[in-house]
């Protein structure tokens, strides 16, 4: 590279002044010089965070060689892309050009942090054809792949068998055993150590306080000769996360030195602790907020279910970041709330901020919520990057929108799309195909997923069980409930029951249902008692019913459906002294009627009401317009009494 053009570039401090000197080269045809200066571009490009923007120059190079498909692959990685990432590498194999070492050192690091193992060994045995079988770089990044995919015995082979070893190759190890559980492993390996630096203490110190050791991890800190800012913070960082709230302060009120960080460590433990008052203090207290700060707060407050308090701060927030945004909406959604998130993403949009597999998630959350298909269609649309949805979680997540949204043949299709499928993506679509009705759809599905090999647990064993309820199917219920537990050592919970509970109900086994209940190793919840007083209802058994509302009434006294259904089953059977009776306890204990909502969506905009509601902003043409059809529907009544009479022809 001409000495000019690399002074040019390395001058790049940002991503305003590199498109600038972009421009320049451009205009004085410097760019078309050599591969070296593209290089340089796209690696720049990549850590500025623009990534869009050096795939575009990307795509614009004729024949790209190695270089700069690993420029770009390397880009990608750094900015924790990692499907597009291992989508460029297929697309350079399918061009067959060869990849570099540096090539497969990132696409195993993409494999890492997705904990695909299996295709991170085809990768490793793709290094051993190229040659990079014994290369050091190549081998470290082979151990972190094993490590993080839980497979420690073969990255201790990999590890025994290496010729040479540098820092790295220890430090993976001993990081790796803490991560897997085996600190004395970590422990043994690090007194071998010849040399070590602060990554091998912290990483010990780590380990220890993952096993829950905070005493080693305190007397292994203790013997550092030299502690830098990381080492402080892995202290603070590990008395948080074991709970010890008193010690991580005593760790940031001895250190020498904090940064945003550092902060940013105690915000975030007080808000795992659920001290918000606390973690409010200390963010009022921070003499410089970054992103991150705001951020940690906020998701404080929305998983504390404080979501009006989240909101203040993001509104307050001087700048904000894909992750900002991301966690302001995936709240609402978490907290119920799937109005204000889409109404919040409308804002988003404004932004020109690329969206991530998470905050995609947060969306469909939403959409799910809602159940509204055109709704979810419309913003699903937005994201039309093939990446995000070769991802299984968000192909998971669309099933289970798609399901919920009444488009069951849709949620079908997106199943049977998905290239992989692991126990989640099965059971989400058990669930849906037993929510619609589909009991033998659901079963099938079921039967097919124990012949391929994937183990059920307690969630695709309810789905089955819904199934089977809906279905009416009492003795594959049976047998299903007896599996879980024989077979496969499941114990049931308040929701298993609870289906079974349902399920004999409906077919009239109340006995059986009621004995099943009394059997229990858990407390029935109102959930259990309410399925076989709704049984009771309808099989008109007063003396069971009058067994659950007893428990019903002590549970959840202010619930009227329970006291409703109770009358009611009085009512059906002409016990009009048990209905007095019932509506006299109404009285006396001022029980009021749940008030329930509705909504409608109208040109992908919903619209919620309540009984009697007057908060609407079209109120007014809406009760005019009702009025006018009940006036509509009394005339036309009207006439059909007279036609019926022969008044009129």
């Amino acid at each position: 590279m001409n000495p000019s053009l690399s002074r040019l570039l390395n001058k790049a401090q940002s991503l305003k002044s590199l498109k600038f000197v972009h421009a320049r080269l451009l205009v004085h045809g410097s760019f078309a010089l050599s591969h070296l200066v593209l290089n340089k571009l796209l690696r720049l490009y990549a850590r500025f965070g623009s990534i869009q923007y050096a795939h575009k120059l990307f795509d614009q190079i004729p024949q790209p060689n190695a270089f700069l498909w690993t420029a770009l692959i390397h880009g990608y990685v750094e900015n924790r892309n990692y499907l597009e990432a291992l989508s460029l590498f297929s697309k350079m194999r399918e061009d067959s050009v060869l990849p570099l070492k540096f090539t497969l050192v990132s696409v195993l690091k993409s494999l890492a942090r997705l904990v695909r193992v299996k295709d991170g060994e085809a990768v490793y045995g793709l290094g051993l054809k190229c040659g990079f079988c014994f290369d050091l770089i190549m081998q470290n990044a082979v151990i972190d792949l094993f490590m993080r995919c839980g497979e420690v015995d073969l990255a201790t082979r990999v590890f025994d068998e290496m010729e040479e070893k540098d820092l790295v190759s220890w430090n993976s190890m001993i990081s790796g055993y803490g991560n897997n559980g085996r600190v004395n492993l970590a422990r043994k390996l690090f007194d071998e150590m010849l040399e070590r630096n602060v990554i091998s203490w912290t990483s010990m110190i780590q380990g220890y306080f993952k096993a829950g050791e905070k005493e080693e991890a305190k007397l292994l800190f203790d013997r550092m000769t030299t502690k830098d800012l990381a080492s402080w913070n892995v202290m603070v960082s590990g008395y948080m996360d074991v709970g010890d709230v008193h010690s991580a302060e005593s760790v940031f009120e001895a250190m020498p030195v904090r940064d945003a960080g550092t902060w940013n460590l105690m915000i975030s433990g007080f808000c795992k602790a659920g001290k918000m008052e606390v973690a409010k203090e200390f963010f009022d207290k921070m003499p410089s907020k970054n992103i991150a700060s705001w951020t940690i707060m906020i998701d404080g407050y929305v998983k504390a279910g404080d979501v009006s308090n989240g909101r203040c701060l993001f509104d307050q927030m001087p700048e904000k970041n894909l992750i900002s945004w991301s966690t302001m909406i995936g709240g609402y959604a978490r907290n119920a709330q799937p109005c204000n998130a889409l109404e919040l993403y409308k804002q988003y949009k404004n932004q020109g901020i690329e969206p991530d597999e998470t905050f995609v998630l947060g969306i469909i959350s939403a959409c799910s919520q809602l159940g509204i298909l055109d709704a979810a269609e419309s913003i699903i649309n937005d994201f039309s990057e093939p990446p995000l949805f070769s991802s299984l979680q968000i192909v998971t997540s669309l099933i289970d929108m798609y399901a919920k949204c009444g488009n069951i043949a849709k949620a079908s299709q997106v199943f049977k799309m998905a290239y992989h499928k692991d126990l989640l993506c099965c059971s989400v679509m058990i669930n849906a195909f037993a929510n619609h009705g589909m009991a033998q759809d659901a079963i099938s599905l079921f039967e097919e997923m124990r012949r391929t090999n994937i183990k059920p647990d307690g969630v695709t064993f309810l789905g089955v069980l819904t199934a089977c309820n809906h279905g009416g199917l009492v003795i594959e219920g049976r047998k299903y409930f007896k599996q879980m537990q024989e077979e496969h050592g499941i114990q049931p919970s308040e929701k298993h029951y609870a289906c079974m509970v349902d399920l004999l109900g409906r077919a009239g086994c109340l006995e059986e249902a009621y004995n099943l209940i009394r059997n229990m190793p858990i407390s029935p919840s109102a959930v259990i008692w309410g399925a076989l007083l709704a049984a009771c209802r309808v099989h008109c058994n007063i003396k069971l019913a009058e067994i659950a509302t007893d428990e019903l009434f002590k549970i959840e006294p202010d619930n009227s459906g329970n006291y409703i259904l109770l009358s009611n089953i009085y009512a059906d059977s002409k016990r009009w002294d048990g209905v007095s009776r019932i509506r006299e306890i109404i009285r006396k204990k001022e029980v009021r009627k749940n008030r329930a909502s509705s909504w409608i969506e109208l040109g992908s905009v919903v619209h919620e009401f309540v009984t009697a509601d007057a908060l609407h902003f079209d109120s007014e043409r809406i009760y005019f317009t009702l009025y006018l059809i009940s006036e509509e529907m009394k005339l036309l009544g009207s006439v059909r009494d007279l036609e019926e009479e022969g008044l009129i022809v």
